[in-house]
């Protein structure tokens, strides 16, 4: 089982690493955000997954790991407007670009993201809004 995670990590992350990462319409001073068009892929009706990068200004904080960068695989259900986690790669320097700290390959819930949010803008991103 350790193997198949392994394996299923390392086909992840060169999906990942060869982004061609693009910044998001989105303003604040904490974090910029990036998106990977080219991953965009249909996961159902109406529904989509999508690619994004979080490069923060200050390091974050995850169970005592600190890290600076994540990128995130969500998914976009575009005929509702959610949206859910997939999975999250945290690292420790800017842009992905270093040593992951962390990883979490763990669907979350379906919610609607808060309007001016991070999270609404890729969702306009993600469902070509």
């Amino acid at each position: 089982m350790k193997k198949m995670l392994a394996l299923l990590s390392l086909a992840l992350l060169a999906n990942a690493a060869h982004a061609d990462w693009t910044r998001a319409d989105f303003t604040s001073d904490k974090v910029t955000v990036y998106f990977d068009r080219d991953s965009l892929k249909t996961a159902g009706v109406g529904v989509v997954q999508m690619w994004h990068l979080y490069d923060f200004a200050s390091a974050q904080d995850y169970s005592g790991k600190p890290y600076l960068s994540f990128k995130g695989q969500d998914e976009y259900d575009c005929e509702r407007g959610l949206r859910r986690d997939m999975m999250a790669l945290y690292h420790k320097d800017g842009m992905g670009n270093s040593q992951m700290v962390q990883a979490v390959y763990k669907p979350g819930p379906w919610t609607r993201p808060e309007p001016g949010s991070e999270q609404a803008a890729l969702l306009q991103i993600a469902c070509g809004k």
